[in-house]
């Protein structure tokens, strides 16, 4: 039996190949000039409302600038993957990169506060944003405390940074008519990374000797950031483009383990990473007390004395780097981080099973002698193949 025989080339619901996805630099420079055009418009309108509140829009502008836009990438793939070939880019585009721009915004958001959170002195290399406040108060001769200047200015400027990732969602709608899914799927994915920072303040603050250390990290960590950060994006699009439960259904499979994947990667950096890279300091995440994946895996592994150790470490800022030097060790030495680079091949393989099955439902089969057989609605030619899987490839072995 040919595929053909179960499958009517002439209906509009039957799945089609993807021959190809945009290339992730021409994405990212739609939507970055989507997102520089949005905020200098509301800095306009800040600067209206008082002169005071001119540096509102400056510091948004800068502090967009950079990143990798991994988001809105996987949003605008996941909205090819839905419409196939049939993307109106002259029509659509615009739209759509003011969608995946909104999530840039959220982000940015998200980053603001977690840099508040965490006490972080740095972001992508740069102080941040709470610092650079700070640092204003100092240069302005302001009165009163900088520090709380700068963290007060933050927690405000984060709170604007997600009010207006809302805005430039609602805009895009205009173009690409958002429908009752979409928005459901915006709420949730607005909604889990709120919860999950809420898990991870948590986490910090709960004793390694707690029997869910490990089973908290991984909400944490897939809902801090593994679905918001992959999967999510990619059923957002995929809704907007109009695929079915089915297809939202097939694409979780794919974005689910690649953003754990991911997360487990950013925990590595985070531990081991190269400062130059990683644009923090290494070993960071001790210092913020982080109980990553990492931390419970080699918590699982450590006598009780080490792991007295660890837990009068975890968490203090003005750790020495030779008490940093002396964690990673521990952490490298009782096959933590082995364990956690496991995990990271593991769900990287995960998701790139699945995107085999969709090369393979594009394949032409000469005879099937199984009878009908339930198949991917979703199915990539070699150019879409090849382009999601060096991105998971991309995602898995980052170094920054």
């Amino acid at each position: 039996m040919t595929r053909a025989d179960v499958t009517d080339p002439f209906d509009p619901r039957t799945p089609r190949t993807i021959s190809g996805l945009d290339d992730p630099k021409a994405i990212v420079a739609e939507v970055t000039a989507e997102i520089e055009a949005f905020l200098a418009e509301k800095a306009d309108e800040f600067t209206a409302i008082s002169p005071d509140a001119r540096e509102i829009g400056r510091a948004l502008l800068d502090y967009t600038r950079g990143g990798k836009r991994i988001r809105p990438v996987l949003l605008w793939w996941g909205y090819q993957l839905a419409v196939g070939e049939d993307f109106d880019r002259e029509r659509l585009s615009s739209g759509l990169a003011q969608a995946a721009g909104s999530l840039e915004l959220l982000h940015a958001a998200a980053l603001i506060h977690d840099d508040v959170i965490d006490h972080s002195d740095t972001r992508r290399g740069e102080p941040a944003l709470h610092r650079k406040f700070e640092s204003r108060h100092a240069a302005k001769g302001y009165q009163g405390e900088g520090d709380s200047f700068g963290v007060a200015s933050a927690i405000v400027i984060g709170d604007i940074c997600l009010a207006l990732s809302e805005e430039m969602f609602e805009r895009s709608q205009d173009s690409l008519g958002i429908t009752a899914q979409a928005r459901e799927l915006r709420a949730t994915l607005r909604r889990d990374v709120m919860v999950g920072q809420y898990l991870d303040v948590l986490a910090e603050v709960i004793p390694l000797s707690d029997e869910r250390i490990g089973e908290r990290a991984w909400e944490v960590l897939s809902f801090k950031s593994a679905k918001y950060s992959v999967e999510q994006p990619l059923l957002l699009g995929a809704a907007m483009g109009g695929a079915d439960a089915e297809q939202l259904s097939e694409i979780s499979r794919f974005g689910l383990p690649l953003g754990q994947a991911f997360q487990l990667r950013d925990d590595v950096l985070g531990i081991v990473g190269d400062p130059a890279a990683t644009g923090k300091p290494s070993g960071d995440d001790i210092r913020e007390g982080k109980r990553t994946v990492l931390i419970a895996e080699t918590v699982r592994r450590l006598s009780s004395a080490q792991t007295e150790i660890l837990a009068d470490r975890l968490g203090v800022p003005s750790l020495t780097d030779a008490e940093v030097d002396e964690c990673v060790d521990m952490i490298n030495a009782t096959g933590g981080l082995a364990a956690v680079e496991s995990f990271i091949e593991d769900k990287r393989a995960e998701a790139l099973a699945v995107l085999d099955e969709w090369a393979r439902a594009a394949e032409p089969v000469a005879d099937q002698n199984s009878g009908p057989q339930s198949e991917p609605h979703t199915r990539l030619g070699d150019g879409a193949h090849r382009r999601l899987a060096e991105f998971a490839d991309a995602l898995s072995y980052r170094t920054s």
